[in-house]
């Protein structure tokens, strides 16, 4: 017996998207995201990656197309009002508020909630970034980058979210703490909420993704599962700029 296809969580439709008008950076993209799937965005540098997630956000201009959360159009939707709809956008800079302690970062974004709600949110997500929990009291401009990228995640999640959003987490990373963000986001995926990750950390993040598609100048030139990306050599030379070398005769 077939399994059932899950539902679309987050698509796009002929997305043409950029700055100025007569410079689009996006150019035409259809993508499709299903309910709890992981799927990394993939491509060299200015493929239109971050503009393509900023433009479904509501950060970056739309010229034509639509971008849908299920069924719903939120193609025009303001980028402060898309939370309220279930998408949760984390930008790779500017994503806390420096001066404010962890406690403070977390009460702003759950002002949105219901005051019975605010406290009970803030502390599961204590409970499921521990590291936060330890000194709430400290101001955000004092953690390491790994934690301001878990507080930048945390802030998002304080909604409860149905996609999340993420553009390039892993920027300036150490490897180490690089495998801890990964590590959290694949945990955070595995309780239901649709990711959508764009990295040009490309080996780790094939490692946790269900799927890949591949951005070139703003076009969807590739996709496919994760696994099959990360070891095809080809994929790896036209769209991501490693470079490929045959194999010897014989070996």
């Amino acid at each position: 017996m077939s399994v059932p296809e899950r539902p679309i969580a987050l698509s796009t439709h002929a997305l043409v998207a950029g700055y100025e008008r007569d410079l689009p950076i996006v150019r035409g993209v259809d993508f499709v995201i299903r309910r709890g799937e992981l799927v990394v965005v993939l491509g060299p540098n200015g493929a239109g990656k971050s503009t393509f997630v900023k433009a479904i956000a509501g950060l970056v201009p739309v010229h034509s197309g639509t971008a849908s959360l299920g069924a719903a159009d939120i193609t025009s939707v303001p980028a402060h009002e898309k939370i309220q709809h279930g998408l949760a956008f984390v930008p790779q800079t500017e994503n806390i508020f420096a001066t404010l302690s962890i406690h403070e970062n977390l009460l702003l974004a759950a002002n949105i909630l219901p005051k019975d709600r605010r406290q009970d949110r803030i502390a599961a997500l204590y409970g499921m970034f521990p590291d936060l929990a330890v000194r709430p009291s400290l101001r955000a401009g004092q953690l390491s980058g790994g934690q301001r990228q878990m507080l930048a995640v945390a802030r998002a999640l304080v909604v409860e979210p149905s996609v999340l959003i993420l553009d390039e987490p892993s920027a300036g990373l150490s490897p180490k703490i690089v495998a801890e963000v990964f590590s959290t986001l694949k945990a955070i995926n595995e309780t239901g909420v649709t990711i959508v990750l764009v990295e040009q950390n490309v080996k780790a993040a094939l490692a946790i993704a269900d799927r890949a598609v591949i951005l070139v100048e703003g076009l969807l030139r590739h996709e496919g599962p994760a696994a099959t990306l990360a070891d095809d050599p080809i994929v790896a030379e036209l769209y991501l700029g490693a470079r490929h070398v045959p194999k010897a005769a014989g070996r």
